[in-house]
């Protein structure tokens, strides 16, 4: 019962929408934080997140908004359902679920008096119960906060059970609740943060990782007007009863003099009748300042029978070797921290040159490291071909790296040649060089494609299109031999196709991969506008071409004149041709940031690179990048 008082909201109020993430047999506890929800905040959008396969409930009868875990839009969804544990998934795919509100807008049936504005969204952990409506939240938000955080403690927590150095090996702020208001400067933090919760959302204390709460300690430091709400009715939860303490009746509860907005029942064990929290040893419902009443009131509901079969549902993933147990308590003698499958590459992204360039001062110790180790890998004095080993993650395992000087165009302080590591360091498994080999190492790791994928790579007559399409069902490929013959048909078995006017319908493909290709186009805004065309919506352009990363103009080496003549500006440069093996292909251009734009101007959205260098795979040299744009949904 919740005290009338509490209950108004402002009518001039923003839309606060809700929402919250839980495996199936958590949905009695989502049931019980919706329906708190729905009575502090009556009208208000509340969403349930599954992180779990949409089956073995009525969704009719919980009378929830219940999105699957597909929805999101995720695309290494399967790799982070294998590397990760229930844990560190349902807390992995937090941004992405912001990132789906915010797309959502304002809605009908929202609180009154919000519909024109744009939605404040609250993030609260399925075992979280609200007693009061988040006045503070909206009127901060309203305010222009960006995002409003709870601290774990108040004050000083010298001698309590959960003391102040835990926090820093934990995280500041508890990311059970998180509020964030839906403007494009968070979206972009939001996107960073789900970037990193794709492979680093782990249990690593002694690395100062802790799932996805670690990282928001960043977030004062990355976005204006953060709000840390010091209210002691906010988060009440077992690493805080020593210093909360809950009075007043049920209809007007308080904490430490306060409105008491919500609980967290953060561990309960519902097997135990007097202890609160597997994670506390001090607090039990005896001595716990008036939570432990609000516990056994918890526990009874969710032990209810109607709720029996739901909460006994397993999971529907395979997680550290059991299908219906996982640890949810670090240290708790459950499955070790998860750790980066070995063909896991750490690759960059940058959306502008300044981005770039303020990555090259950062790191100028690094860079100078990568530069020794190349420096150490090189024979003195001679010009053969030479070997060293390293992992290939297009064919697995460790392979010999057979690297060359030929087209050398660079020395060392001694005149010694430095390899053009970028063509030149091939595998002896698979033969693909270091550039195609990196490339299709972050398309399978970054977007884990499906196999039936619908895929077009703008090459035919490679060992890469022979590799890729014995594992995508759907690959087309296509190489380009001009009027020969038409555009579309067939010559030798191999497709032709001229990237400036592409014979495919619009919205044909999935992932539309380009390597080294780009710079023998003679008007690459066409291309761009091509691949725009034959994109689905959400599909994503995937290319690499030989860029100069630290400058914004591209280097224009040729033009393709109106009367069809070639006019250089700059001494010919010709590259290798599986079609035309003696008369090679003509680069027209050496790219610069500047393509970013051409991106943008065919209507891509938010355009960047990864880029990239590893000892462990052997991809070497400065200014290593794979280029990205995705077609807007």
């Amino acid at each position: 019962m919740i005290a009338p008082y509490l209950r108004v909201v402002p009518e001039n109020q923003s839309a606060l929408r809700f929402f919250t993430i839980c495996a199936r047999n958590f949905l009695p506890g989502a049931k019980i934080l919706c329906d708190s929800v729905r009575r502090a905040h009556p009208g208000a959008v509340f969403t349930v997140y599954l992180c779990d396969r949409d089956m073995g409930y009525d969704a009719e009868a919980l009378g929830m908004d219940i999105e699957p875990l597909e929805a999101l839009g995720i695309p290494a969804l399967e790799r982070m359902i294998r590397t990760y544990n229930i844990t560190e998934l349902c807390t992995a795919i937090k941004p992405y679920c912001f990132l789906r509100e915010f797309a959502r807008g304002p809605e009908a049936g929202t609180e009154a008096g919000a519909a024109e504005q744009s939605p404040h969204v609250v993030y609260l952990d399925p075992d979280i119960e609200l007693f009061s409506p988040l006045v503070e939240v909206a009127e901060a938000l309203d305010a222009g906060a960006s995002a409003v955080l709870t601290p774990h403690v108040l004050k000083p927590a010298e001698r309590a059970e959960f003391a102040d150095d835990h926090f820093l090996r934990y995280g500041i702020y508890n990311l059970g609740f998180i509020a964030l208001r839906a403007t494009e400067a968070v979206a972009d933090v939001v996107r960073w943060w789900a970037r990193r919760m794709v492979d680093q959302c782990i249990i690593d204390l002694p690395q100062g990782i802790f799932v996805d709460q670690k990282w928001m300690d960043l977030l004062p430091a990355f976005l204006d007007g953060v709000h840390v709400l010091r209210h002691p009715g906010y988060n009440v939860a077992y690493w805080n009863l020593h210093e909360r303490r809950i009075h007043g009746p049920d209809t007007a509860l308080q904490c430490n003099g306060q409105p008491l907005r919500f609980v967290h029942y953060s561990g309960i064990i519902l097997e135990d009748v007097e202890q609160l929290s597997r994670h506390s040893g001090m607090f039990y419902v005896s001595n716990s300042f008036g939570y432990g009443p609000l516990v056994r009131r918890y526990r009874a509901r969710l032990t209810a029978p109607e709720n029996r079969r739901l909460r006994q549902l397993p999971y529907a993933f395979f997680w550290n070797g059991a299908g219906d147990s996982n640890a949810h308590t670090p240290g708790g003698g459950g499955a070790p921290a998860w750790r980066r499958p070995d063909s896991f590459l750490f690759a960059r992204q940058a959306f502008s040159l300044e981005q770039y360039l303020g990555y090259l001062s950062a790191e100028a110790r690094e860079i100078e490291s990568q530069r020794a180790t190349e420096a150490a890998l090189t024979p003195r004095g001679r010009r053969e071909a030479f070997e060293f080993t390293c992992y290939c993650a297009v064919c697995g395992g460790r392979h010999p790296m057979v690297t060359s000087f030929m087209y050398s165009c660079a020395t060392d302080g001694e005149g010694n040649p430095i390899p053009n590591w970028r063509e030149h360091i091939a595998c002896r498994s698979c033969g693909l060089p270091n550039r195609v080999r990196a490339s299709v190492h972050l398309f399978l790791q970054e977007f884990d494609p499906a196999p039936d994928s619908r895929i077009y790579i703008t090459e035919q007559k490679t060992a890469l299109y022979t590799l890729l399409s014995g594992r995508f069902s759907r690959l087309t490929g296509s190489e380009y031999f001009g009027n020969r013959v038409p555009k579309g048909a067939m010559f030798d078995g191999v497709r032709n196709e001229n990237f400036e006017a592409l014979s495919f319908q619009s919205e044909s493909f999935d992932y539309l991969l380009s390597f080294d290709v780009l710079e023998h186009v003679p008007h690459p805004e066409r291309a761009f506008a091509e691949a725009f065309r034959v994109l689905e919506p959400g599909g994503s352009l995937i290319f690499s071409v030989p860029a100069h990363l630290d400058r914004y103009p591209s280097t224009i080496r040729a033009e393709l004149a109106s009367d069809g003549q070639i006019v250089h500006h700059l001494p010919a440069e010709i590259h290798g041709n599986p079609v035309d093996e003696k008369g090679g292909a003509l680069c027209f251009r050496h790219f610069g940031w500047d393509v970013m734009d051409m991106l943008r101007e065919a209507g891509f959205r938010r355009p960047f690179l990864y880029h990239y260098w590893s000892r462990e795979f052997g991809y070497f040299g400065p200014g290593q990048a794979l280029f990205v744009a995705e077609k807007p949904r």
